[in-house]
């Protein structure tokens, strides 16, 4: 079978790349500058119409840092590439996660490699000549460059990629909302002297490309002020952090901790550890290892007996195309036949709850099936309605109701039919996860009552669209496992019938994170809490019924100082 292709990124050049003489090229002079206010410039037009200069933030002498001297010869930074370690990257409200968390700084621009939930491969060239100033801070959390574009850069961005909602454009330099008006990257924290390296190298090196450019580095409490203003509209916002948690370098020691007497051992790296840090994602280990502290020592025993919980790799395997896959079967099963062994000592439709931790696309969210178990037979969903039929059109109705079950749930390959409308339908996205096909399922809208009832609840803290392939997916799985595990008799109407009908999906309205980093924590947090906190008559769906879920002193520095404690808690000393 031929190799699929990759494929290929569209790339969207939104700069102007003619004006090559403002970027000074050949100048190596680097003078640490003295702050002017942003000079007014002419009113500019596009297609005849003159376009309104946008206003930039004021910046006092009092707020900008002294720039670091250069550990290197200006000639040899400026003479390639600079690489910008960054995570994430905002336009206005739109946010993107950044490709190998490294944007490049170039001769004449910076280049974006960037994805998001919604779309994959794209690639943007921000021009230099389009800025108008650059303040950057590593002393702000998390870490930052704030970017004021001329608002030609908006329109091409606007064009290429359309992001509108009902307070108009999401990415505006001339909008009256703070939050849609500039670019923002999220940088990386670093150590102490690499920081100090990094300020004067990003400082000289855009000097040297373009020495017309507005750029300083600003106080961490400048910096922290325009991070409010630019996410939340406000100078003091609910989730800014004013004492980051940062793990000190004699912390970061590869760690063997145990959980469950010990029988549980996770071996943490000093990678797995730094991603506790403020403004880092939490990587598969720590999750992991805190859901398994969860299960083993926040849950019931009663509870444990009553729950499964899948690894964070489960449905990354599930849906992840392999050199290993066969082609002559359906593409129901050759998903089922990757992770199929993983469950071979373990019968899932004994239990009432199934937690499945979920990345895609760089972002956390959970899936937690409850009462699967609990989903009718053939037989059920058939003797519905019959009691009073005639004969002849028991028969007829008998056929239709079968057919009807064929249609809608996953056999050899058919899947689910699900309709409603897509909310996004802007661009096309590159996907290559191994998914069920399934046209967009419109969540439900639940009663109060729906605890006991079957459901795929979906906790996700940043609602990144409609995930109706996910769980169209999980209801494929949940069928090929119980067709797997508990043959019947050919003919038999005890057979569960899992599809849209009799296990459908909710969105839980659980609390949303203040920033792009936290979702891993997010995700903690909610299962812990849904232990904690459920009930007989829960209301998924009722932004009320999570109000105590994720209080604002248990998230954030808070949470991440306490998985930090839990680890050490469970840390075992070499030679136990």
């Amino acid at each position: 079978m031929a190799k699929k292709s990759t494929p290929q990124p569209e790339v969207i050049c939104l700069s102007d790349d003619d004006d090559g003489d403002d970027n000074n090229n050949n100048k190596t002079a680097m003078d640490v500058p003295v702050i002017t206010p942003v000079k007014q410039q002419a009113s500019t037009t596009m297609n005849g119409t003159p376009k309104s200069q946008t206003s930039d933030w004021i910046i006092h002498r009092k707020d900008i840092i002294r720039i670091p001297e250069l550990s290197v010869k200006p000639a040899d930074l400026i003479k390639k590439p600079y690489e910008l370690h960054c995570s994430a990257v905002r336009f206005g409200v739109v946010e993107y996660s950044v490709e190998s968390e490294i944007i490049v700084m170039k001769e004449t621009e910076f280049e974006l490699k960037l994805k998001s939930i919604f779309m994959e491969n794209l690639n943007i060239k921000l021009a230099y000549t389009d800025i108008l100033s650059f303040y950057f801070s590593f002393q702000s959390q998390p870490p930052a460059a704030f970017i004021q574009v001329r608002p030609e850069f908006a329109e091409l961005f606007a064009k290429f990629i359309p992001s509108s909602d009902e307070q108009g454009k999401q990415f505006d330099p001339n909008s009256k909302d703070e939050r849609r008006r500039r670019i923002l990257f999220c940088l990386k924290h670093l150590e102490a002297d690499i920081e100090k390296a990094n300020i004067a190298s990003i400082y000289h090196y855009l000097k040297a490309k373009s020495s017309g450019l507005n750029i300083c580095c600003i106080s961490g409490s400048k910096a922290q002020e325009l991070y409010n203003l630019s996410r939340f509209a406000k100078v003091s916002a609910l989730g800014s952090i004013t004492t980051p948690f940062v793990l000190k370098a004699n912390d970061l020691s590869p760690k063997t901790v145990g959980l469950n007497h010990n029988t549980i051992r996770f071996d943490l790296s000093r990678d797995d550890l730094m991603c506790l840090n403020e403004g880092e994602f939490l990587n598969d280990n720590i999750i992991d290892f805190y859901l398994q502290y969860v299960y083993y020592e926040k849950l019931s025993e009663e509870d444990r007996q009553r729950t499964y919980l899948f690894n964070s790799f489960f449905y990354t395997r599930l849906t992840r195309k392999s050199n290993d896959d066969t082609s002559d079967i359906s593409p129901a099963e050759r998903r089922y036949s990757r992770v199929k062994r993983w469950l071979r000592d373990v019968d899932i439709f004994s239990k009432d709850y199934l937690i499945v931790p979920i990345n895609q696309t760089a972002h956390w969210y959970i899936v937690l099936i409850q009462f699967h178990n609990n989903v009718p037979t053939e037989g059920d969903l058939i003797s519905d309605d019959d009691d009073d039929d005639d004969s002849g059109k028991h028969d007829e109705q008998l056929k239709s109701k079968k057919k009807k079950l064929n249609d809608s749930i996953v056999i050899n390959g058919t899947h689910e039919k699900e309709t409603s409308k897509s909310d996004i339908r802007t661009i096309e996205i590159v996907d290559e996860a191994d998914e069920a096909s399934t046209d967009n399922e419109k969540l439900i809208e639940t009663g109060k009552n729906r605890s006991q009832t079957p459901a795929i609840i979906l906790f996700d803290s940043l609602r990144t669209g409609p995930k109706n392939r996910v769980a169209a997916t999980l209801r494929e799985f949940l069928q090929l496992e119980y067709d797997h595990k508990k043959p019947l008799p050919v003919g038999s109407s005890a057979r569960k019938i899992f599809n849209l009908d009799t296990i459908p999906a909710i969105e839980a309205a659980v609390p949303q994170q203040p920033n792009y980093f936290d979702c891993g924590l997010f995700i903690l947090q909610y299962i812990e809490s849904f232990f904690a906190h459920r009930s007989p008559t829960i209301n998924l769906q009722s932004s009320a019924t999570f109000a105590n879920w994720c209080e604002q002193n248990s998230m954030g520095t808070s949470k991440r100082k306490q998985i930090f404690d839990i680890i050490n808690e469970h840390f075992i000393p070499k030679g136990e």
